[in-house]
């Protein structure tokens, strides 16, 4: 029996046609989804890049990578140094916090979050980093005429006393009487601080060795490689708690001139005027609500010996 064609039509089942369509529009749909994921992703990528692009090319690269960079040379306590926290080696300090505190701010005032990578370097390494840009940030410098040539500054947040540290078995010796003005007197200094420069201004006939960090003029004076040598206040007075053969000598402390040095800044590679201007806002910030009044406390809290923040808290001598 033949059975008739109708005119020639294909009849599909209706159940396998709902069957296609449904998966037709769910591979659409995740289609769509992904691309909207993706055009989301690009957006707010461009728009990252758009307000970086907005800024000086450090604070440029600080918002891109989400990263601040900060050179220190972590060996000059309390400002920078390193101590055991549940058995791990730890950088501390009122510096140190200032980094994070800093960072935080700008986090902030962008919408992004910004962590911090400390490089612990010597400080000739400091300086040749912020001058070639390999850093975004360094703390504890001095804005002399000479280094803004090559880098710009923040208003300064600390200044200090300069002190001449000796033996304390060679204090009566006739070389360390004041009038005799350290003539023919070995005297270490830091290498790159503008301290070495105004220190021989003040005693133009002593002899200055340049060492590579504080640790190595304690060693130098300890040993009797060097007659003295030149260290901040601060810096000095832990040194000689922790070394009681060692002394300041304050017959031959001196201050240096606000205008040859203004004190402590933070410095930045030249053409951060931006950033300038952000830090000068935050530390103006810090020194009126007491955060940096904090920083110090606790840096002082995490040496060994606490007893020393009563005399630390009358040797801020900026504005006097």
């Amino acid at each position: 029996m033949r059975i008739p064609l109708l005119c020639g039509r294909v009849y599909v089942a209706q159940g396998d046609l709902h069957k296609k369509e449904r998966r037709t529009y769910t591979m659409k749909k995740k289609m769509l989804s992904t691309l909207v994921l993706t055009l989301a992703l690009v957006l707010v990528l461009l728009s990252n890049i758009a307000m970086a692009d907005e800024h000086c090319a450090v604070l440029s690269r600080i918002l891109k990578t989400g990263k601040m960079t900060a050179a220190l040379n972590c060996q000059a306590p309390p400002w920078r140094f390193h101590t055991i926290k549940n058995g791990e080696d730890t950088l501390a300090g009122f510096e140190v916090s200032m980094m994070y505190g800093f960072a935080d701010f700008l986090s902030e005032k962008f919408g992004t979050e910004i962590k911090v990578d400390i490089q612990d370097m010597t400080f000739p390494g400091v300086l040749a980093a912020l001058q070639a840009d390999q850093c975004d940030i360094a703390p504890s410098l001095a804005a002399t005429a000479e280094r803004r040539e090559n880098m710009d500054f923040s208003i300064p947040y600390h200044r200090s006393l300069q002190t001449i540290v000796i033996r304390a078995d060679r204090k009566d010796e006739e070389i360390f009487k004041p009038e005799n003005m350290l003539k023919g007197v070995t005297v270490s200094g830091l290498q790159g601080s503008s301290t070495v420069v105004t220190f021989s201004e003040h005693y133009p006939d002593a002899e200055v060795i340049l060492l590579d960090s504080n640790p190595d003029q304690v060693l130098a004076i300890a040993n009797d490689k060097v007659d003295a040598g030149i260290f901040n206040e601060k810096y000095a007075i832990l040194i000689c708690k922790a070394n009681p053969d060692l002394m300041i000598d304050y017959d031959l402390a001196y201050d240096i001139p606000v205008e040859r040095d203004p004190g402590s800044s933070l410095a930045f590679p030249k053409g951060s005027e931006e950033l300038v201007a952000l830090a000068d806002e935050w530390l103006t910030q810090i020194k009126s609500d007491g955060t940096f009044t904090n920083y110090e406390t606790e840096a002082i809290m995490d040496l060994d010996d606490p007893s020393v923040l009563e005399q630390f808290s009358t040797l801020n001598i900026l504005g006097k």
